[in-house]
């Protein structure tokens, strides 16, 4: 039943509509998924992909890549970067890059781990490792997206 402003009102539409709304709006936040992908890429002295989604189908949330610094040794520089494509059929555009140096890339505390910030897009998202100096390194990532 609606009411002049066109909105509902459980008093007036009853409990059993309340809970039927409810229960829709928890199927389809049933629906959003999270996947991942990943592996371990062994570095070769040139900008390598991680992850890519070169032509998705629409937009999408790519939500985080993880890299394992864990092998990297004194010595050694790491140098993650982050594209996105504005237009169909555009370029890469760089939206971020960092560079690690050193024993598990100079980060403190013991971590290994960087968590890259991905964010949503709609023509594609690149992120890329190099190492350019040192014995190349196995990098294990994984990228999470929500879907």
């Amino acid at each position: 039943m609606k009411l002049g402003s066109g909105f509902t009102n459980q008093a007036v539409a009853g409990a059993s509509l309340a809970i039927d709304i409810q229960d829709v709006f928890d199927e389809v936040n049933g629906i959003l998924t999270l996947r991942e992908t990943g592996e371990v890429l062994t570095a070769d002295g040139t900008e390598q992909n991680t992850y890519i989604d070169n032509n998705p189908l629409g937009a999408y949330k790519p939500l985080h890549e993880f890299v394992d610094l864990s092998n990297m040794l004194a010595g050694d520089t790491l140098l993650i970067r982050v594209y996105y494509r504005l237009a169909d059929g555009g370029g890469w555009l760089l939206q971020d890059y960092q560079s690690y140096v050193g024993l598990r890339g100079g980060l403190a505390n013991s971590k290994t781990l960087v968590a890259v910030d991905l964010y949503p897009c709609r023509f594609g998202c690149r992120v890329t490792i190099e190492q350019s100096v040192g014995a190349f390194r196995d990098f294990l990532w994984k990228v999470w997206v929500e879907n």
